[in-house]
C-alpha cells in the first residue's frame, strides 16, 4: 500500500504528540515531520518532500494562511489540510483561497480528519463536516437550480481533481470555455476560489 507523507505544522506539543500517535494506527499514513513554524515548514519541506502538510493557523511568526502561499512557491505538488481550533467564515475562505483544500476543528473526531488527509491527497476538497453551511455560503440565497448540467459536471470533474485542460479535453469543450464556466459557477455559489465552490457543491450536495 502506498503511504502518503504528511508533515505537521503546529506549535503545541500535545498536538504533536497527539498527530504523531494517531497517524501511526493507519499503514497508508507516514509521518515523515513536525515542526513548530511556519518558517520551519518552508525549510524542511523540500527535505521532506510530504504530500500533505496539516498546517495550524495561529503559529509564532507567519501565520498558516501565510505559510501555504510560501510553500506553494517553493512545492507546488504539496497539498494542504488546514487543522485549526478556529472555524469562521474568513479564515475558511482566506485558507482555500491560499490553496488548501482541506479544513478540519481540531475539536472534529480523528476520523475526520484522516478522512480529510486521504480525501486531499486523492485530488479532491474536504471541509468539516461540523462547520455550519453558514460558513460556506454568503447568504441563503438557492442556487441549485441555476446550476446547468455542465456547470455541474465542471464542477464534479474538479472535485475529482482533474485539471481545467483535462476537464476541457473529457467534455469536449475548449480550456477558455472551461475556464469562463467556472468563473460563473464561482459566482453562482458565492464562493471565492475554486476550491471553495467544489467545498460549497460538496456539502450541499450538488456534487458527489
Amino acid at each position: 500500500m502506498a503511504e502518503t507523507k504528511c508533515l505537521v505544522v503546529d506549535d503545541h506539543s500535545v498536538v504533536q504528540q497527539g498527530l504523531d500517535l494517531l497517524l501511526a494506527d493507519f499503514e497508508d499514513l507516514d509521518l515523515v515531520g513536525t515542526v513548530k513554524s511556519g518558517e520551519e515548514a518552508i525549510d524542511v519541506v523540500a527535505e521532506l518532500q510530504p504530500q500533505i502538510v496539516l498546517m495550524d493557523v495561529r503559529l509564532p511568526g507567519i501565520d498558516g494562511v501565510s505559510a501555504v502561499k510560501r510553500i506553494q512557491q517553493v512545492a507546488p505538488s504539496v497539498e494542504f489540510v488546514i487543522f485549526s481550533a478556529y472555524g469562521d467564515r474568513r479564515l475558511l475562505s482566506d485558507a482555500l483561497a491560499a490553496g488548501a483544500r482541506g479544513y478540519v476543528l481540531k475539536g472534529s473526531p480523528p476520523e475526520d480528519l484522516i478522512r480529510a488527509i486521504r480525501t486531499v491527497a486523492a485530488g479532491k476538497a474536504f471541509v468539516d463536516p461540523s462547520l455550519s453551511p453558514a460558513l460556506l455560503i454568503s447568504d441563503g440565497r438557492s442556487t441549485e437550480s441555476a446550476l446547468s448540467e455542465r456547470e455541474r459536471e465542471i464542477l464534479q470533474l474538479l472535485a475529482e481533481g482533474y485539471h481545467t485542460e483535462e476537464v476541457a479535453r473529457r467534455i469536449g469543450l475548449s480550456v477558455e470555455t472551461v475556464k469562463s464556466d467556472t468563473k460563473r459557477v464561482i459566482a453562482k455559489l458565492q464562493a471565492d476560489t475554486r476550491t471553495h465552490a467544489v467545498a460549497i457543491a460538496l456539502r450541499r450536495a450538488l456534487i458527489d
